[in-house]
């Protein structure tokens, strides 16, 4: 066949190399971590109330996510469309999914959840968009016969691991850092097997802190 040049330009994005730089806290002085209960923990346990903004609440849905009137603003809480078109950041850590295991399918899901990450992309166009691997629940939650369960974070995981473009959009997944052999999150780091203990938050903020993109 013709030969290929070596120029790389033809490179599909999701193996395009990404290089992770470990950073201080400071890093997130520009971001805005959106999301549920999980992202409420890394607020009130992670220390970085003062540094960084969180946009995040308990029921957040990505179907509700820009409507949901969850900042504090001069006259009561705005939305968090609103926000956004207010505030410009630097980089978005996002991680959503667990509230809505419940309703439509992961199809469905991984729908609406494409076109939030295409709004964010339209409201802060400058933004590095950090998409988080919806944290899995501990085997023993996840086999209590309800939607919760770890089949169907994982599927929902794979479908948001693809819409990372390497470029603009990165996929980071702390995951294999908190579960054991069984798949699921380790018993001890959840008192209810879903949410990690505040002991625990630290590990998922010293992994975010090591694999911060490097545009150097």
């Amino acid at each position: 066949g013709p030969a290929h040049s070596g120029s790389g330009n033809n490179v599909p994005p999701e193996s395009r190399e990404v290089t992770y730089m470990t950073v201080e806290d400071d890093y997130f002085a520009d971001a805005v971590f959106i999301g549920d209960s999980r992202t409420m923990g890394l607020f009130e346990y992670g220390g970085l109330e003062e540094t960084s903004t969180f946009y995040a609440s308990t029921g957040l849905t990505v179907y509700k996510m820009f409507e949901a009137a969850i900042v504090p603003g001069e006259q009561g809480k705005i939305s968090v469309e609103e926000a956004l078109q207010q505030n410009t950041f630097a980089k978005i850590y996002f991680m959503i999914g667990i509230n809505e295991m419940g309703t439509g399918t992961v199809e469905s899901f991984l729908e609406a959840y494409q076109e939030a990450v295409d709004h964010l992309r339209e409201l802060q166009p400058d933004a590095v968009i950090y998409l988080q691997a919806i944290i899995k629940v501990t085997a023993e939650r996840s086999g209590q016969g309800d939607y919760i369960n770890n089949e169907g974070i994982i599927a929902r995981n794979e479908g948001i691991a693809q819409m990372a473009d390497n470029e603009h959009v990165f996929y980071l997944d702390v995951n294999p850092l908190i579960c054991d052999e069984s798949g699921g999150m380790i018993p001890e780091y959840t008192f209810d097997g879903v949410h990690l203990k505040a002991l625990y938050i630290d590990i998922w903020k010293e992994f975010l802190k090591s694999h911060a993109i490097d545009f150097s």
